[in-house]
């Protein structure tokens, strides 16, 4: 039996009404602090009246992720619970480099239909030793290692990316409007580079950037001179928004092969029409989504509280 204080009454109803459903039987909602064993916020600071309140039984502090509270100096453990539809981000968009780079989409078609290269096409018995290496033909391995990530925008998702592209070894450069300090550059091990350099290097390029309409805003703001000066062996990445990107230059460029091609979960009008010229190009080295990334919001609100419930069931 265990209780919960949600100490800002500003957190989202589904959320709360997700860890409501979820609670274990005997266990509770708290309205205040006192005799609380976990402590629940995202913007409300946990005082140290408020751990005075909650007394020796306290086991947790946890806070919802991006939120800004501050935790009074205290030994109770202190968690963040992340925003799990965020993340659905991050792992989309490794998902879009590692099968543009491996050719995912033309291996699967090209397995489906036996499209066997010729003195590959017997099939024979394996083992540890024997067996047929690459009876499709792949003409290279597409390994992402060492390969140049760009992140353009380094705010939360884009070092969501970097942290989860940093054990395949790729190299992550990124610009955003200012440099971050060298402490957090070794942290997410990036490099900076200003946007001409880093286009000019990546191999993948990935938008994090807020969309902004109106006079000085970014709508088509990557476009034909940005698309120029990427490498033609490179992708486009975004899952951030579609206007930020000029899909005539996008077209046209993928059309010329100025660019080996792009993953997009996200367009100018949603979902595309009929006769938008992405979806004719749409293939091997065009993934397109259907703004998808982030974790249905609903699964996202059920992780966190199941997420809260086993962390402090493990400190009970």
């Amino acid at each position: 039996m265990a209780s919960i204080y949600v100490a800002d009454p500003n957190i989202r109803a589904e959320q709360i009404a997700a860890l409501r459903s979820s609670l274990p039987a005997g266990w509770r909602l708290l309205e205040g602090p006192r005799g609380a064993n976990a402590i629940l916020t995202e913007n409300v600071d946990v005082s140290a009246e408020m751990l005075a309140a909650a007394g020796n039984g306290l086991r947790l502090i946890a806070r919802l992720d991006p939120g800004r509270a501050t935790v009074a100096p205290t030994e109770v453990p202190v968690i963040d619970l992340y925003n799990t539809g965020t993340i659905g981000v991050c792992e989309h968009v490794v998902t879009l480099i590692l099968a543009l780079s491996r050719r995912l989409l033309w291996v699967a078609r090209q397995t489906a239909k036996a499209a066997w290269v010729p003195g590959r096409d017997q099939p024979i018995l394996t083992d540890q030793r024997r067996y047929t290496f690459n009876w499709i033909g792949l003409p290279s391995s597409g390994a992402i290692y060492s390969k140049k990530v760009g992140i353009i925008g380094l705010g939360q998702i884009g070092r969501g990316v970097a942290k989860r592209l940093r054990p395949f070894g790729v190299r992550l450069l990124y610009t955003d409007l200012q440099r971050f300090d060298p402490q957090v550059e070794a942290s997410l091990g990036v490099e900076w580079r200003e946007l001409d350099d880093l286009l000019r290097q990546s191999d993948f390029v990935t938008l994090h950037i807020r969309f902004q309409e109106g006079p000085g805003g970014n709508e088509n703001w990557f476009g034909a001179r940005e698309l120029a000066l990427m490498k033609p062996t490179a992708y486009l990445i975004n899952t951030s928004r579609g206007r930020i990107v000029d899909e005539d230059a996008l077209v046209a460029a993928l059309r010329k092969g100025q660019i080996a091609g792009a993953g997009l979960d996200v367009f100018h009008y949603e979902p595309l029409p009929a006769n938008h010229p992405l979806l004719a190009l749409a293939g091997d080295n065009v993934i397109l989504t259907p703004h998808v990334a982030g974790t249905v919001m609903s699964e996202a609100w059920q992780t966190t509280a199941n997420e809260l419930i086993e962390r402090l069931q493990e400190l009970m």
